[in-house]
């Protein structure tokens, strides 16, 4: 069980016993730290679930497509694929990503689709979120359907992997991921 979910367990344990101390907690949570009261494990899961803000398109019932931008880049730059993908029946989501090196932002993505209820998703990302969308891969390679990763280093991966140049079009991207959603392996 990871720590954000031991901290979510915890707050819901919090709730249950009110204001009541919970010395307990730091064993249940494997947590180094004391957790003396329900606020403090608010705090916790709020410290350990960074706030993500998306952009969605496309059916809520469609196969997951998770556009990942670097930190900075403008939405803009996205919504053609976005709008392309949409268009063939697919869920989009580009979420900010904040400012973070490739690992943690891969544990960034994870919750991202975690707290969306997502098994599973093909990533398409470019520059920093191409690392991003490899460190989650390489995290949980059971999350990620596929890859399509431009302007990085393509190299095998555990997962299905589609390298596309830099200047890669959108209708490019989107075919890629198309191509990756339809021959992927999805559990739901």
């Amino acid at each position: 069980m990871n720590e954000t979910r031991r901290l979510l367990l915890l707050s819901a344990l919090a709730g249950l016993a009110g204001t009541a101390s919970l010395a307990f907690a730091p064993a249940l949570a494997g947590a180094a730290l004391p957790i003396r009261s329900a606020t403090e494990v608010l705090r916790a899961v709020a410290a350990a679930q960074p706030a993500l803000s998306f952009h969605a398109a496309g059916p809520d019932d469609g196969r997951p497509i998770v556009l990942v931008r670097s930190p900075g880049d403008s939405i803009d730059s996205h919504t053609e694929t976005a709008s392309l993908l949409a268009a063939q029946g697919y869920r989009v989501l580009l979420p900010a990503l904040r400012d973070a090196d490739a690992a943690a932002l891969g544990q960034d993505l994870l919750a991202f689709i975690d707290s969306l209820h997502i098994p599973e998703a093909v990533f398409i990302g470019a520059g920093q979120g191409a690392q991003a969308a490899r460190a989650a891969a390489s995290q949980r390679r059971t999350r990620v359907i596929g890859l399509v990763l431009t302007g990085a280093n393509a190299a095998p991966s555990a997962v299905p992997t589609i390298g596309l140049t830099a200047g890669a079009t959108p209708q490019q991207l989107a075919d890629a991921a198309i191509a990756l959603a339809r021959q992927g392996k999805w559990r739901t």
